[in-house]
């Protein structure tokens, strides 16, 4: 970037020896150019501090100051994220959409399909989100693929490829808190609950933020006869706000409080 100005710099410069008038409209463009581009990152800022305040219109407000002005690739897959999150699924889809449908750096083109992924997920487009995980996997390999891509495979029902590729996930993070919640969930499923309440205590001992994490600890607790243990993970549950994103809702919580009482 540092190079890239220096070269636009050095055209300005180059056209005021050349043509003033040229070089006063490009500067003036460049000017305008820079100042959009901060504005729109200070709107995404905004909306940011916003969305973490639990300000939801607010943040949205922000976003779409910040559409007006002009996104860039990256902005757009940050937008669409969040769009995603609260449910806007069908603006998020057409904004990742728009990025997909030009040539990317592999860094931000693996962004938007690794974003585009879980939308398909969460859409229920199961094996398409597979396919386009997969595909990105081996050169985009990180923690939130990993915990994408490991839940993925429990929900398929391939419990021995879930298994394995969910302990190649534990060895190349296990201090992250949706690998751990992927592990309780799969020796869950397994129907071993001693393997996975020893990663639901190791969960646990992070003070994860996500209704999943301690709605999936309950319900080993519950399997293991724990059930005030149980009942207390339940009930704090509910305080942590869900959105789209959320494979567990409040209504969820509830009916497993009632059949414990």
């Amino acid at each position: 970037m540092g190079v890239l100005l220096l070269v636009i710099l050095g055209f300005i410069i180059w056209l005021f020896t050349y043509n003033a008038l040229w070089g006063c409209i490009f500067l003036i463009a460049f000017i305008l150019y820079c100042f959009v581009k901060r504005y729109t990152a200070l709107c995404i800022m905004r909306a940011n501090r916003c969305y973490i305040k639990q300000d939801i219109e607010k943040c949205f407000r922000w976003f779409e100051r910040g559409e007006k002005r002009g996104m860039d690739a990256g902005q757009k897959i940050t937008y669409a994220y969040y769009l995603l999150r609260e449910g806007h699924v069908e603006k998020a889809e057409a904004l990742l959409n728009s990025v997909l449908a030009f040539s990317l750096p592999p860094e931000l083109k693996n962004r938007a399909k690794s974003t585009h992924s879980v939308l398909l997920l969460k859409t229920g487009r199961l094996e398409e989100a597979r396919e386009e995980m997969e595909e990105i996997f081996p050169t985009a390999k990180n923690t939130t693929l990993y915990g994408n891509l490991g839940y993925l495979y429990i929900l398929l029902g391939d419990m021995e490829r879930a298994e394995s590729f969910n302990l190649e996930a534990y060895d190349y993070n296990q201090d992250d808190m949706v690998i751990l919640d992927n592990m309780v969930c799969l020796y869950s499923s397994m129907g071993e609950y001693e393997k996975a309440y020893n990663y639901a205590q190791q969960l646990m001992a992070k003070k994860p933020h996500f209704i999943e994490a301690y709605y999936n600890t309950a319900m080993v607790e519950k399997a293991l006869g724990k059930t005030a243990d149980a009942k207390t993970h339940l009930e704090f549950s509910l305080t942590i706000r869900t959105n789209f994103m959320s494979a567990v809702t409040h209504e969820d919580v509830q009916a497993e409080l009632r059949s414990l009482a």
